[in-house]
């Protein structure tokens, strides 16, 4: 039941009251689906995505749509906000104590919001829409049902997310509001521990290497197989998941504690969060490691340019400086919101390196290579020179620096060169070289141009997280005559935009119809977009990665659906990039379900003739169009 105006008065005396009369008179947040019974969740606070942690959690539906959402407390709706993509169909609410709830992936809103947002859908003549209602024109009780659950948005299957905010915005975990239809005395699940040399002087198991240490499982306790050998400033990594009750999804791991010969050395605690440092997750997890091997893996401490705010640590950094002949007992505590807890134990010993080791390189090597690991330049070289030094020499802009191996991997030597020291023009070790003219040192906090025969990149003080040594290539390949513009590595990650202008060697690009695409060894490609200016090709991007130009002239598909009044939109290389439809000449509002291709219309309010000339017109993002004519 609705409020009335005599409750909404008392609504608005209760808001209007001071926070901490407020903290004492406030009733208890409810849960959202089904108030009282058992419930399960898909999602839980902090889990590690691709560019984002986690907010709120996701709450499950029973694979269904329909299910009522109810007021978690009483308020008043402050946003309302209907997109194609990220939370979908999404609400949120205030509430007396400051604190403000989403509601998102929606199927439908209340009866009389719903109402209120199609009209203002039609009036503004589109379907993604943003509005802000004035202060207590939607009010609710607590458990009062403020819509149905769905699966819009970027919604991968029919769920409830649910998030509580403070008066900053900040995401607060809803576990901790006392919900008693969720049930969890399942501690959380070890599934990988690596540890990684931090500085071109530590070694772990004798190599500069990321190294993934074996465990052994006895229940919810775990110990490392081997003691670790290792020596100078190391960082440890772990890769978990929760479960709870009754659900066989993998959740995150909000809470690591790390202990060093029983001292605490370094704690998380993802609790509390700030949507204005999202982005910082990818350096809060081993970026270089979710590109090459695909886990998202926990940092157990804290890399030069990340700002989050839920560390705790007994040093700056959280880094383990491991002492020659020294002995250090680590325990790992993970905790859940529910306080299960499960151990990892491990004894790490000091010891220096040896400089010959049993074991092969994991990739082929011809003659000589090298890779760029944050700020060490690692070259790898096949070492059977005769009566030649075995000396790796670098060419520092005229000067000569000498490298001996710093160690062996059978007949593969080894050198680390700190790229901080300076860039190397090229390399030469015995009658084998390579050119390095291709890696720029970039500062953050800094802005920078790089030109190359053709590429020009801007970065701003704002692009990076910490310095990049970045890696540019061109190349036409042979296969598909495809020019391929490459910036590395592609382990680095960027913390906002840079901007590239291209000067591809081809001249008979449409550029009505040419666009940047984003590609990767398998042959997929990714729309990026861009702007011709004479003929270079300007496009900014938050990833490095090989990019290549394509020209799409083939309009988007429109064509009739097995619903009624529904309509399949597709289109194969650029992608959708808007749509609009008119009856009889008057436009009519379609809702959009990207993933499955869908549109289909939404009838206004007020009683129109549904038969007559439909027009829907489809662009993609390459500029092609498709007027899709029919009649109802």
């Amino acid at each position: 039941m609705r409020l009335n105006k005599n409750k909404i008065t008392l609504l608005i005396f209760f808001l209007s009251l001071p926070l901490g009369v407020l903290a004492q008179n406030s009733d208890p947040y409810t849960f959202p689906i089904r108030p009282n019974k058992s419930n399960f969740l898909s999602g839980t606070m902090g889990e590690l995505r691709s560019s984002h942690f986690h907010a709120g959690i996701d709450i499950k539906t029973g694979g269904k749509i329909g299910e009522p959402v109810h007021a978690t407390k009483r308020g008043y709706i402050t946003r309302i906000k209907v997109s194609s993509s990220g939370y979908g169909n999404a609400l949120y609410m205030l509430h007396p104590d400051g604190n403000t709830s989403v509601y998102a992936h929606l199927e439908e809103f209340a009866p009389d919001i719903q109402e209120f947002v199609k009209k203002e859908q039609y009036k503004n003549q589109k379907f993604e829409i943003e509005l802000f209602p004035k202060p207590y024109q939607f009010a609710f009780k607590s458990q009062e049902v403020i819509g149905l659950s769905g699966n819009t948005g970027g919604s991968l299957g029919p769920h409830l997310h649910f998030e509580i905010r403070d008066s900053q915005q900040r995401v607060l975990n809803p576990l901790h509001y006392g919900f008693d239809e969720v049930r969890d005395n399942i501690p959380p699940i070890l599934q990988g521990f690596a540890i990684r040399p931090m500085n071109i002087n530590a070694r772990v198991f004798n190599k500069y290497d990321w190294a993934d240490i074996r465990i052994n499982r006895n229940g919810f306790n775990y110990k490392a197989i081997d003691t670790v050998k290792a020596i100078g400033n190391i960082g440890l990594e772990l890769w978990g998941h929760d479960k709870l009750n009754g659900s066989a999804n993998k959740n995150g791991i909000s809470i690591i504690e790390m202990k060093v010969n029983g001292e605490t050395h370094f704690k998380q605690d993802i609790d509390v969060m700030s949507f204005s440092l999202q982005r910082h997750i990818l350096v809060h997890y081993p970026y270089d490691v979710k590109k090459v091997k695909g886990p998202r893996y926990h940092k157990l401490y804290i890399d030069d340019g990340n700002r989050l705010k839920f560390y705790e640590t007994l040093n700056e950094d959280g880094t383990l400086k491991i002492e020659n002949g020294k002995t250090y007992n680590i325990e790992i505590n993970m905790y859940d919101p529910y306080e299960n807890m499960s151990t990892l134990e491990l004894i790490i010993q000091g010891k220096e390196g040896d400089k010959f080791i049993k074991e092969s390189i994991d990739f082929e090597l011809d003659e000589i290579d090298y890779k760029i690991e944050g700020d060490i330049l690692k070259v790898f070289t096949n070492y059977n020179c005769e009566d030649e030094s075995e000396e790796l020499n670098l060419n520092l802009n005229g000067e000569i620096e000498s490298l001996k191996p710093n160690y062996f991997l059978n007949t593969t030597a080894i050198y680390l060169w700190d790229l901080k020291k300076g860039i190397p023009e090229s390399v030469l070790n015995c009658d084998k070289g390579m050119n390095l003219q291709s890696i720029h040192e970039i500062i953050p906090k800094e802005s920078k141009a790089i030109s190359t025969e053709k590429m020009n990149i801007e970065f701003s003080p704002y692009s990076l997280f910490d310095t990049l040594y970045l890696e540019t290539a061109y190349e036409i390949k042979s296969t598909d005559s495809l020019e391929v513009f490459s910036l590395g590595p592609i382990t680095s990650p960027l913390k906002s935009s840079i901007e590239i202008e291209l000067m591809p060697s081809k001249k008979h690009y449409n550029q009505d119809k040419s666009h940047v695409y984003k590609t990767d060894d398998s042959g997929n490609f990714s729309f990026t977009g861009g702007e011709w200016k004479n003929e270079k090709l300007i496009f900014s991007t938050r990833d490095l990665a090989d990019y290549t130009i394509l020209t799409d002239t083939t309009p988007p598909l429109v064509k009739e659906s097995k619903k009624k009044y529904g309509y399949i939109i597709d289109d194969k290389l650029s992608g959708i990039k808007s749509f609009e439809a008119f009856l009889n000449g008057e436009w009519i509002l379609m809702k959009y379900e990207p993933k499955d291709n869908l549109i289909w219309i939404d009838w206004p309010i007020e009683e129109i003739t549904k038969t007559g000339n439909l027009i829907i017109t489809v662009k993609d993002n390459a500029g092609n169009e498709t007027n899709y004519n029919t009649k109802l």
